[in-house]
């Protein structure tokens, strides 16, 4: 993988992600056991998930990673994760997919930061990490997960900065060669007024999550968050899924969805689906979530309504 202009590059040649989110590995284990989702997904992680992943469509495989599980001065540091993460990843390449590595501070990660910003436990995090596959450019690093900036003023961005560019500078003295992947303000929902980060090697790519919130349901408003930034700069939205039990669910939301990814087609903006391990891209028995007869709020028999079939007709298609 690389980055040129404002595209993705695979083997020198353009490329748009089909990926999905994998949230088995979030945390370490002894921090989920009362998660019964999570808990579920990390025991279902291994070559059947996997082999799932190949059927929906995708290409991608994005894991999310604790930060404090990584980090030696975190009390809920586990040596043990760091291995579980490592060999995750070796058996996702193995397998022949792309990955992305999507470094989680939020509370699905065991300890969650008061502060939603890159500190010193993710530089740290990396620093465990990145090194064992910096000659890997199959991997992508998605460096924090939704920078916990609400607004987008100079001032704003600034903070912003202050973060990131630390995390790119560790990353690179740390030997990584990747493309690594910048989150934007409003927990990685806009790079409206975003300034230049600088990185030796120039290969930055740009990571969007485009759920519909209502300050994100039209092509005018897609445009001014992430599409201007796109026509000059590579950006993936690396998080993405629309259901019964989300906090934006509205009767409409099938045709706003569809919507959406229409535009990430005609704009060449690859996708990555959250979750492909959680209850909202797949049903109990295994089908695909459809928007079908949605009732926000509800939970259908065997599970709830998701966009799932929809994203997976959309990687056949495209």
């Amino acid at each position: 993988m690389s980055v040129e202009g404002n595209r993705f590059l695979r083997d020198g040649r353009p490329w748009v992600a089909e990926g999905v989110t994998l949230v088995g590995l979030v945390s370490p284990e002894r921090r989920v056991r009362d998660k019964p989702t999570y808990a579920a997904a990390r025991a279902a992680f291994g070559d059947d998930m996997l082999a799932e992943v190949r059927r929906f469509g995708a290409d991608t495989v994005r894991f999310q990673v604790s930060q404090a599980g990584l980090d030696p001065r975190s009390p809920i540091h586990d040596p043990d994760y760091r291995q579980e993460v490592l060999d995750g990843i070796a058996l996702t390449r193995a397998a022949g997919f792309n990955v992305i590595i999507s470094m989680q501070w939020q509370g699905v990660s065991g300890k969650r930061d008061p502060t939603g910003l890159p500190s010193a436990t993710t530089r740290r995090a990396w620093r465990e990490i990145a090194p064992a596959f910096a000659e890997d450019r199959g991997i992508l690093l998605e460096v924090f997960n939704e920078p916990a900036i609400r607004h987008s003023t100079p001032r704003d961005w600034g903070k912003w900065a202050e973060g990131v560019q630390p995390l790119i500078d560790t990353l690179r003295a740390a030997g990584s060669k990747n493309v690594l992947l910048l989150g934007g303000v409003q927990f990685s929902r806009s790079f409206y007024g975003a300034p230049e980060l600088t990185d030796p090697l120039g290969q930055l790519g740009y990571a969007v999550h485009p759920f519909l919130d209502r300050h994100n349901l039209t092509r005018e408003q897609w445009e001014k968050r992430f599409g201007d930034w796109a026509e000059t700069h590579p950006v993936m939205a690396t998080a993405f899924n629309a259901n019964a039990g989300g906090n934006y669910c509205r009767p409409e939301m099938a045709g706003q969805a569809e919507a959406l990814l229409d535009y990430l087609a005609e704009e060449r903006i690859g996708l990555v689906a959250w979750a492909l391990d959680m209850p909202n891209l797949r049903e109990a028995d295994g089908s695909y979530t459809t928007l079908d007869d949605l009732v926000c709020g509800k939970r259908r028999e065997g599970g709830r309504g998701g966009a799932g079939q929809m994203i997976h007709e959309h990687f056949l298609a495209h």
